[in-house]
This record gives C-alpha cells, structure tokens and sequence, in this order.
C-alpha cells in the first residue's frame, strides 16, 4: 500500500460554497485528505480562519486565495475544477476578484440562514 500525502483543509462547514467546494475536490486518490470544520476543530492552527479557509500541506499552510489556487494546482485535470484551474491562478486578477465575491457571498450567506461569520 503506497502511502498518500496528506491535506488538511480547515473550511467553514456552516458555509454553502465552502462546504460545495471541499465536496467537489477529486483529491482523494492521490492524498489523503483531512476536512476539519473550523467552527468546531481550529484549536491546531494559529491562523485565522476568518481571513479565509486554509489548505496544510507539506509544514505549509495556505490561506484564501492562494489556498484556491495551492487546490485547483493539485486537483485531477479531468474534473470541472482541474479543467477551470487556469482561471485560478494566484496571479491573475480573477482569481482575487473570484475569491473575494466567493468571501463575501459567504458572510451574505450565513447571514442569511442565521450563522455568525466570524469563528
């Protein structure tokens, strides 16, 4: 048994479009991948979660929209995700406008079915 490189992706499971995102990722045949809701498990990170979900991989972390870029990276080319990777490259200005509407849709969101933004 060949041992997989682990993920952990600490996301907003309250959140429609985070919850969606993490279901949509085709990365669990070739790593391991840990969801951690960060309303209930953000005690092993000292990152701020409210600033955007956060992708640990490798010692490394990776916070909002480079944590969507860092996914879409990795993500199997033959997905709806891996064939829309180009758009999400950390550089690009979509990117960062893509990310911050997502950002702000969720508070809207959560707002909306009565769910406090911050954790």
């Amino acid at each position: 048994m060949i041992k997989k490189e682990k993920i952990v992706i600490y996301y907003d499971e309250d959140c429609p479009f985070c919850k969606n995102y993490v279901n949509y990722l085709k990365l669990k045949d070739n790593y391991e991948l840990i969801l951690k809701n960060a309303r209930e498990d953000n005690n092993d990170t000292k990152i701020d979660i409210n600033n955007g979900f956060i992708v640990s991989y490798n010692n490394k972390f990776y916070q909002g929209s480079q944590a969507l870029e860092f996914l879409n990276s990795i993500v199997n080319k033959s997905t709806i995700l891996g064939k829309l990777h180009f758009f999400f490259k950390y550089d690009n200005i979509f990117s960062k406008i893509l990310y911050k509407t997502l950002f702000l849709l969720r508070k809207i969101s959560l707002l909306l079915i009565g769910k406090k933004s911050k954790i």
